[in-house]
C-alpha cells in the first residue's frame, strides 16, 4: 500500500481527478458488462466507495459547524500565509479562507459581478497576461458565488493592504455583500502594522502582506483574527466608490492619497525609465538591463502591487515605441534585457 501512497502524494489535483475518473469508469464497466467476479468486485467497490463519500460530506459538515469566521483574501500567496499563521496560533479550525485569484489592479472591472463582466475580464487577462493561468475552483464566478452565499451567521473578516489590487477587490466585495445585514470586518495589515508599535525601520510601508515578516504578521493574526468592525457609513462608502471605478474605462489602477486612482496605462512608462536610467551600472557588456531588475526597481519605487506581467507589456509597448531595445529570448518567455532607446 505504501507504493500507492507515495504515488497519489506525487499527484496534484488535475491528476487525483484524472485517477479517480478512470477508477470510476472501471468499476461502471466491471458491473456493466464484466464476468461474474468482475461484477461482485465492483458492487464490494461501489460500496466502499459511498461510505467514503459519506465520510467526507459528514466531516464537511462538522467542519462547517464549527467554522465561526469567513476570511475573503485577494491572492493564493496570502491565503497560504494566513492559513500556516492560523494553525500555529490555534484558530485554523475556526476559519474558512476563501482566496480571489484576480489582480484587482489591472484589467476591465465593468459588471464584474455579472457573467458578462467576468467574461470580458477573462479574454482580456487572456490576451494581455502572458503570466495568467486560472484554474477551476478559483473562477471569479465561482468565487462571486461563494461570497454570495455565505451564511448570515458566519462572521466576514477581509483581509487587505494598502494598495489598489487589495482596495478594489474590498471595494468588490463589499459590493457583493451590499444586502447583508449582518457586519463586516476589516484587517488593514498595512494601518495595524504601521499604528500598533510595529513599524520599526524608517521608510518602511509594507503596501502587501508579503513584506512583513512572519513574527510581526503573526502578531497581527493572533491579536487581530476576529476583525475589526468596519464602520457602516464607511461600508457605503466603499459601495459607492466601487460603483464609480467599475463605471470607468481605465484598465489601470493606482494607490494614491489613501484611495484607488483610475489611471491610464502609461502611469508608471517614466517610473520605468527611470529605473533603467538608475539600473545602468547593472548593465551588460551591451549595454542591456534585465528586464527582471526594471520590473523589481519598478515595484520598489512605485509601491504600487500591479503585477510583473503588466509591468513587463508596458516594457515590450515601449520596445515597440523605440523609447526602449531589446535583446533576449521571445517575448513569451519574459527572459529579455533593455535599454534605453533612439526616442525621448
Amino acid at each position: 500500500m505504501e507504493k500507492f501512497y507515495d504515488s497519489l502524494y506525487q499527484f496534484d489535483g488535475n491528476d487525483l481527478r484524472l485517477f479517480f475518473y478512470n477508477l470510476l469508469n472501471t468499476v461502471d464497466r466491471y458491473g456493466t458488462d464484466g464476468s461474474i467476479e468482475e461484477k461482485k468486485l465492483a458492487a464490494g467497490l461501489v460500496n466502499i466507495l459511498q461510505t467514503q463519500i459519506e465520510a467526507v460530506h459528514n466531516h464537511k459538515l462538522q467542519m462547517n459547524e464549527l467554522q465561526q469566521y469567513v476570511y475573503l483574501v485577494f491572492s493564493l500567496s496570502d491565503a497560504g500565509s494566513l492559513k500556516v499563521t492560523l494553525s500555529k496560533i490555534g484558530k485554523r479550525e475556526l476559519c474558512q479562507v476563501l482566496a480571489f485569484n484576480e489582480l484587482f489592479s489591472v484589467g476591465p472591472i465593468s459588471n464584474l459581478d455579472t457573467k458578462t463582466g467576468q467574461q470580458n475580464r477573462l479574454f482580456w487577462l487572456t490576451e494581455n497576461d502572458g503570466d495568467f493561468r486560472y484554474t477551476p475552483e478559483h473562477l471569479l464566478v465561482k468565487m462571486v458565488e461563494a461570497v454570495k452565499n455565505i451564511p448570515e451567521n458566519k462572521t466576514i473578516v477581509i483581509w487587505c493592504a494598502d494598495n489598489a489590487h487589495d482596495q478594489t477587490g474590498l471595494r468588490f466585495v463589499l459590493h457583493l455583500l451590499r444586502d447583508r445585514k449582518q457586519p463586516v470586518n476589516v484587517v488593514n495589515v498595512t494601518e495595524l502594522f504601521n499604528t500598533t508599535g510595529l513599524h520599526n525601520k524608517e521608510g518602511f510601508n509594507p503596501y502587501f502582506s508579503g513584506l512583513i515578516d512572519r513574527e510581526h504578521f503573526q502578531e497581527i493574526v493572533k491579536k487581530y483574527y476576529e476583525g475589526v468592525p468596519l464602520d457602516p457609513n464607511q461600508r457605503r462608502r466603499y459601495e459607492s466608490e466601487w460603483l464609480i471605478l467599475s463605471n470607468e474605462n481605465h484598465m489601470l489602477r493606482l494607490w494614491k492619497e489613501g484611495s484607488v486612482k483610475g489611471t491610464d496605462e502609461t502611469a508608471l512608462d517614466e517610473v520605468i525609465i527611470r529605473s533603467i536610467i538608475e539600473l545602468e551600472q547593472e548593465q551588460d557588456e551591451n549595454g542591456f538591463i534585465k528586464a527582471g531588475s526594471v520590473v523589481a526597481r519598478v515595484s520598489d519605487t512605485s509601491h504600487q502591487l500591479v503585477g510583473y506581467a503588466f509591468i513587463t507589456n508596458r516594457i515590450w509597448i515601449l520596445v515597440n515605441q523605440g523609447v526602449l531595445e531589446f535583446s533576449g529570448m521571445p517575448r513569451a518567455l519574459y527572459q529579455f534585457s533593455v535599454r534605453l532607446g533612439t526616442v525621448g
